[in-house]
């Protein structure tokens, strides 16, 4: 018997209707396990039971052959450690006494730490690779530092099950295999038994050992990753169609959605099914700027975090900001938005310095969305999106037939229109995602900047947001500028791509033009072949590293048939 499962397992919200409907699930001891599955699926409720912070509606979570609420709470903590998604830390923390609460399970009370937590806090550190932020506040993290200062949290809890949902978002392509390889290390050599939820499907076929699939609130598939991510499959999970690329360099497959809006862009490769991307060869000229900076410096405090860069964004087309955690894309975006003063060199939006003009003014002509986001408590769902109107109320003008309709529309173009009345902190990390989409675009600028807009939506929210993305661009010609995680939704859905490295601007260009295996070696320190995208022979990008060599599939648990994937289909 596992030491984690699930017996008849329903759960739900309040008086609400179950959420997670009768799930039986026995987790493999000494594997890693994935929990994928669209937004809303009830992944997160699932590990949120499975870890005690709810009570089941019916059913019960055994753990170690006992329910789990059968347990003090210490003694669970000592068992099982958990990563939240959207985790919060206290005002002012630093990073070394965040990691440290991570030893409170073996702690008596008024406990003083002994060498033992050191210790574990120290090796923790290390394994996370964050003991150079020690004494640096939370609060000044970029996203990617943060979460694995929770990652590193976490592991100080030295238990022999880890439960982590979403360890990989806001981490760039170099932190998201450090942490993949981190995983399979603990399991690997310490036997831990990990159970992660992945919105990336990528993350959950190169890393894992079995793969667990839920719609609708139910599990529809379980078993090794090349049963469960299959193009058909995906397609009944996800209600897009994918397809599964594999390079002949590599036994790691390339899952892909395939979105309504892709362009169907000159091919780089000259019928060869090799990528050679054509660097040497001049990039178009741009013709037009919406946005351009010179010489700007910026950054936080006395601490400088981009220094002496020179970029332009092309009028009226989308362009993606890519490049390592830290390495200044959110700054940059900031300090356009005017979040971040601005302490030598300039920004001009179209042509204007952007000092010059009022706040309203200026956000009638340019809207953000910002990293992580957080609306007031007990905001519902259609406030939050009517808020983007703001630049367009006045003392003497106030809501109006054209706000409302502005509203209806980001709603209904984001899919929330059915969550208007609901309070925003009731939702998944995917639906506040949307909704604090809506509310951009309800401000209707003709200057768009996204960071991170993908973060915590499944591969089918994913595929809308940068649809809807390119569909407001090429009918209402508004310019985008987002900050991306994802090399290979750069590589389809953006025109120009600036890369950035430690505060300055490695390359920018059209994608076929900036993308080399040694490029990428060079930014992110990770060595990657491109491959041909099936639907427009642009350069895709597929890592080399095999996070999970010499995979040994998992024990099949009890009540898991050898057929599962295959039967769920219908």
């Amino acid at each position: 018997m596992s030491r984690l499962a699930s017996t008849d397992l329903s759960l739900s919200y309040g008086r609400s209707t179950n959420v997670v409907h009768t799930v039986n699930l026995e987790i493999p001891d000494g594997a890693v396990t994935s929990i994928i599955g669209p937004n809303g699926c009830g992944k997160s409720t699932l590990l949120r039971a499975l870890a005690r912070l709810m009570a089941p509606a019916s059913g019960t979570v055994i753990l170690d052959g006992q329910a789990i609420h059968q347990y003090p709470t210490k003694e669970v903590a000592k068992r099982l450690g958990l990563l939240l998604q959207q985790p919060v830390a206290p005002d002012a923390i630093v990073v070394e006494d965040l990691v440290s609460r991570g030893r409170y399970p073996h702690q008596s009370f008024l406990q003083s730490p002994n060498e033992r937590d050191r210790l574990a806090v120290e090796r923790a550190m290390a394994l996370a690779g964050v003991t150079d932020l020690r004494n640096r506040p939370v609060d000044e993290l970029s996203g990617g530092q943060r979460q694995r200062v929770w990652i590193a949290m976490v592991l100080a809890q030295e238990s022999p099950i880890l439960l982590l949902d979403e360890p990989t978002t806001y981490l760039d392509v170099a932190h998201q295999h450090e942490v993949l390889t981190l995983i399979r290390r603990l399991n690997k050599e310490e036997g831990r038994t990990v159970l992660m939820v992945l919105h990336d499907i990528n993350h959950a076929a190169w890393s894992s050992d079995y793969v667990v699939a839920m719609k609708d609130g139910s599990l529809v598939a379980q078993g090794p990753p090349d049963e469960v991510l299959r193009p058909d499959l995906l397609e009944h999970v996800f209600g897009v169609p994918c397809d599964v690329v594999r390079a002949v360099n590599t036994t790691m497959p390339l899952c892909l959605a395939r979105g309504r809006c892709l362009k169907r862009k000159e091919p780089a490769t000259n019928g060869s099914k090799d990528i050679k991307p054509r660097i040497g060869h001049e990039p178009p000229v741009m013709q037009t700027a919406a946005i351009r900076t010179e010489a700007l410096c910026t950054g936080y405090g006395q601490r400088r975090v981009i220094d002496g860069v020179t970029v332009a964004f092309p009028e009226g087309k989308v362009s993606a900001i890519v490049g390592p955690n830290a390495s200044g894309k959110s700054t940059l975006l900031r300090s356009i938005a005017r979040l971040l003063p601005v302490t030598a060199g300039m920004v001009m939006l179209h042509e204007l310095p952007i000092g010059e003009s009022p706040r309203r003014a200026f956000a009638r002509k340019l809207g953000m969305l910002a990293q992580g986001p957080s609306a007031p408590p007990g905001m519902v769902v259609e406030d939050l999106v009517a808020a983007g109107r703001f630049p367009y109320q006045t003392w003497y003008r106030q809501w109006s037939r054209d706000d409302e309709r502005a509203v209806e529309r980001a709603m209904e173009a984001t899919g929330v229109s059915e969550l208007r009345c609901r309070l925003v902190e009731t939702l998944s990390g995917g639906q506040r995602q949307r909704v604090w989409l809506a509310m951009a675009l309800a401000q209707e600028t003709p200057v768009l900047l996204l960071d991170e807009p993908t973060t915590f939506l499944d591969i089918a929210h994913q595929m809308e947001v940068l649809d809807l993305v390119r569909e407001i661009n090429e009918r209402d010609g508004v310019t985008v500028v987002m900050v991306l995680h994802d090399l290979c939704q750069a590589c389809r859905y953006a025109d120009h791509v600036v890369v950035m490295k430690d505060g300055h601007v490695a390359a920018s260009g059209p994608p076929q033009h900036v993308f080399s295996p040694e490029l990428l070696r060079d930014v992110f320190g990770v060595d990657s072949i491109l491959v041909p995208d099936p639907v427009n022979d642009m350069p895709l990008v597929l890592p080399l590293a095999d996070f999970n060599p010499g995979r040994v599939r998992a024990p099949r648990p009890n009540g898991a048939p050898g057929d599962r994937a295959r039967s769920s289909r219908a």
